[in-house]
């Protein structure tokens, strides 16, 4: 026995009943600049980029060469003195003595460069994870551009989980990665409606123009 066709009345329903909005298309009009929660531009993320990482290199040197080196390569600062010297001093006379090598470094210097490169990516790692997790996905170069991070999931400050895996992803593209990792999360700026770069999306979290917000909020 053949079912009924449905009505035509039936069909014009259905057809009239509007899609819901895919999550993708979702977040496209929260993270928009006319949306309620606007992406921070790239000229202000950098800036407060460069804060950061102006305030994180002073406080990692002060760290490795004044508090942890002394300790484990006494003879560390010295060297890297005498070393410096030494390049400097080739580089001046390489032209009449073009068959001298770049003088290289002790093995004693080596080793403690190494320890201090591990050190500051540590306190890059450290400094931008804590801010993420535990001060509203805020640092001290974000609040000084007043913008900050937002989870893509919940739309409030990212989980701690998300914090670490963005830091850890923000250091290694700057230390292990350079420069082919920033070029990379840099181009998907330019594959997205919410300007999120490759850690953005990685960690599933966006960076927002708090002073758009309360403009936003206030209309």
């Amino acid at each position: 026995m053949s079912t009924p066709e449905p009505k035509p009345d039936e069909h014009a329903k259905e057809s009239s009943q509007p899609k819901a909005p895919s999550a993708g298309n979702l977040l496209d009009s929260i993270f928009r600049k006319d949306g309620p929660m606007p992406p921070a531009s790239v000229r202000l993320r950098a800036l407060a980029f460069l804060l950061d990482f102006i305030l994180i290199s002073a406080v990692a040197s002060v760290i490795i060469w004044k508090i942890v080196l002394p300790q484990s390569h006494p003879a560390a600062f010295t060297e890297l003195s005498e070393w410096t010297q030494a390049v400097v001093t080739w580089y001046s006379e390489r032209a009449s003595t073009p068959d001298a090598t770049i003088p290289e470094p002790s093995k004693n210097l080596t080793r403690a460069l190494a320890v201090a490169n591990e050190l500051q990516m540590l306190t890059f790692w450290l400094y931008f994870a804590i801010g993420e997790a535990f001060f509203a996905g805020s640092s001290l170069g974000k609040r000084i551009c007043r913008i900050r991070s937002v989870s893509t999931v919940t739309l409030s400050t990212p989980p701690i989980m998300s914090g670490i895996v963005r830091g850890g992803l923000k250091t290694l593209t700057l230390y292990l990665f350079f420069p082919f990792g920033l070029i990379a999360t840099l181009a998907t700026l330019f594959f997205n409606k919410r300007r999120q770069m490759g850690h953005d999306l990685m960690s599933r979290t966006a960076v927002i123009d708090e002073k758009l917000v309360n403009m936003q909020s206030s209309k």
